[in-house]
């Protein structure tokens, strides 16, 4: 390359190249190989020419920020130096005294074979020197040294192009008056620029010769795949062409462009086909959430998600659904009436269903128009989207249970208060025992309301994480001791044995103790109420190094298998009038599993009718609620 250039740029000017040689050095020229190179070249000079520059210009300024350090740090006026050279122009031979207190202190001036110091009379003569020769003479005049002849201390350092350095301290006693003066020549600095240049040098032509040598195998990995895509494209572009995009390079981009102009029809009628067939798939695959089907004009499936056929495999009885599956057959299964031409009188061209059952769920259909491409026309065919609302559906349901169970549970204790108000108030000479006795009862029915409305009020702050928790470490097994004794009270009134199980060593936990003692009040009031007198209930708790379990078991009439699932929700009873017969409000479970969870632990129930009934609360021993 460098030949060639050499000998293009050796041919006289008036000698014109031929035809065949000024097209290949056009050509070299323009080509992408030549302009790969170039780049490189220039690229690897450039970086190598800054960094080679800095690096001098900060030895340079390293050397002399150095040097000036050095001499600041010797003369300043505080120094021992300069006071010992102020004190000895006390003395006729200062000049000598002063060369040998300077000879002391050349260690912490750097003086050596390239920086020497000289005493100088104030006109500049050489009094004293370590340079023995230069005794008698006068040095060159530099800025400080003048400055320090007109008694001044110069402050302002040397440029850079100098080929010294220098530092000059004017010293006097009031009598007595001299020049301290170190020269340095730089030769140390001129030794590493010139080791840093060569270095550089060098660098810089093994970086070209690299540079140039990859730069060959960069521009054929570059040019390699352009030409063989304009080849490939040569032969993919057989056909009429019309329009053209100027080109403007004759280089392999320029080729490509040209050959491209020759695929542009072809590829115009390909990519609206291709950008049909997309429109048609991101339409159908946006739902692919929910069962998908999108039929044609005849009501046949063009496309169906996998949701769809795990759908309709078993209510058609077949694998292939999308062979056997019709918008017909569709609706049919469904029971849903529609026609396409519902969407056209739609606005947005879309017709929705909603609440339709289906065996075990309840769906929402929604149908929308569907445009395609058929042969060389636009046809609309239909999309069909089944969303599986049963989850929402049953909530709902839920909700609508749960309004009209607080309706009820309030509507009772109202019904009962008004009515034995309404009798002690219709008659005015009801004896005072019976008084007494219907606003006793009315008085028990205001209670139980109380109760119902705190129960809900608690369930409402653990449902919307506003209950303040009094988190705090306390030992489980005194909790437990504790509880028992107070409700072994209760438990004795029905004949029920009352027993606590603990293992040694419980390790103390950290929750909210008045929380978790509601949960075990409830647990085991539970066992007292519905267990027949006479009864057994055993406590027991037990632990592990992550978690607590306390179990309340009894020999009750136990719980349906039918209601075990059921018994934590709200206002659930296994029987209709066993919690009002009892006092309770049908919350307790409820809540009790509310509180249970929010400290990140669970309750389990092990129920058999004519057994008895085990509930298990477990624990974590840290509890991550915060206060």
């Amino acid at each position: 390359m460098r030949r060639l250039l050499c000998n293009v740029a050796a041919i006289p000017k008036e000698r014109k190249l031929s035809p065949p040689a000024e097209a290949v050095i056009t050509r070299m020229y323009r080509s992408i190989y030549f302009k790969i190179i170039l780049i490189l070249v220039i690229f690897i000079i450039t970086v190598v020419a800054v960094i080679g520059t800095g690096l001098i210009v900060g030895v340079s300024n390293y050397f002399t920020s150095d040097f000036d350090n050095q001499m600041e740090d010797g003369f300043s006026g505080s120094s021992a130096l300069k006071a010992d050279l102020t004190e000895s122009l006390l003395f006729e031979d200062y000049a000598e005294r002063q060369q040998k207190i300077l000879s002391v202190y050349s260690s912490s001036l750097g003086i050596g074979a390239y920086r020497n110091y000289y005493v100088l009379d104030m006109n500049g003569t050489v009094l004293a020197s370590s340079d023995l020769e230069s005794v008698g003479t006068s040095p060159q005049k530099s800025g400080r040294l003048l400055a320090a002849m007109n008694r001044n201390v110069a402050s302002a350092r040397k440029s850079y192009a100098s080929d010294f350095m220098d530092y000059a301290v004017y010293i006097s006693n009031g009598e007595k008056e001299c020049i301290i003066y170190v020269k340095d020549l730089k030769q140390e600095f001129a030794n590493i620029s010139w080791i840093l240049f060569t270095t550089i040098l060098e660098s810089l032509l093994l970086g070209l010769a690299i540079a140039i040598a990859l730069s060959f195998f960069l521009a054929k990995t570059i040019t390699a795949p352009i030409q063989n895509l304009t080849y490939d494209a040569k032969k993919i572009a057989e056909g009429e062409f019309s329009h053209e995009i100027a080109v403007h390079s004759d280089d392999e981009i320029g080729i490509l462009t040209d050959t491209f102009n020759k695929m542009k029809n072809i590829l115009k009628s390909t990519l609206e086909e291709v950008s049909g067939e997309r429109q048609k798939l991101q339409t159908v695959f946006s739902y692919l959430r929910d069962s998908v089907v999108a039929f044609d004009d005849e009501g046949r499936v063009l496309n169906i998600n996998d949701t769809a056929e795990r759908f309709f495999a078993e209510p058609l009885e077949c694998d292939d659904v999308a062979n056997v599956l019709t918008l017909d057959k569709l609706l049919s299964l469904l029971d849903i009436k529609f026609t396409p031409s519902k969407l056209a009188k739609s606005e947005d061209f879309s017709y929705s269903v909603e609440d339709v059952i289906f065996k075990d769920k309840v769906l929402a259909i929604n149908f929308g128009e569907l445009k395609y491409k058929k042969n060389e026309d636009t046809a609309k065919g239909t999309i069909v989207v089944i969303h599986d609302i049963t989850g929402r559906y049953e909530l709902e349901k839920a909700r609508r249970e749960f309004v009209a169970d607080v309706s009820h549970e309030l509507r009772t204790p109202l019904t009962s208060i008004k009515g034995m108000t309404e009798t002690v108030l219709s008659d005015p000479e009801m004896p005072a025992e019976v008084r007494e006795g219907f606003l006793k009862i009315a008085i028990d029915e205001c209670d139980r309301m109380t109760r119902i409305v705190g129960d809900l009020l608690m369930l409402s702050k653990l449902d919307s994480n506003k209950n303040q928790w009094q988190i705090s470490e306390f030992s489980p097994s005194e909790m437990l001791s504790h509880l028992c004794r107070a409700m072994r009270v209760d438990a004795e009134k029905h004949g029920h044995t009352l027993s606590l199980d603990i293992m040694p060593d419980m390790p103390n936990i950290t929750a909210d103790r008045g929380k978790i003692e509601q949960v075990i009040v409830n647990v085991i009031s539970n066992s007292i109420k519905y267990t027949p007198d006479g009864g057994k209930i055993d406590v027991s708790a037990e632990a592990n190094k992550m978690r607590v379990s306390i179990s309340v078991k009894d020999n009750g009439t136990g719980i349906p298998k039918e209601d075990k699932d059921k018994i934590f929700d709200r206002f659930y009873r296994v029987k209709k009038d066993r919690n009002r017969d009892t006092g309770g409000t049908g919350l307790g479970l409820a809540i009790a599993k509310e509180i249970v969870e929010a400290h990140h632990g669970s309750i389990k129930i092990d129920s058999d009718v004519g057994v008895g009934t085990e509930i298990t609360i477990s624990l974590p021993i840290k509890c991550k609620l915060k206060l």
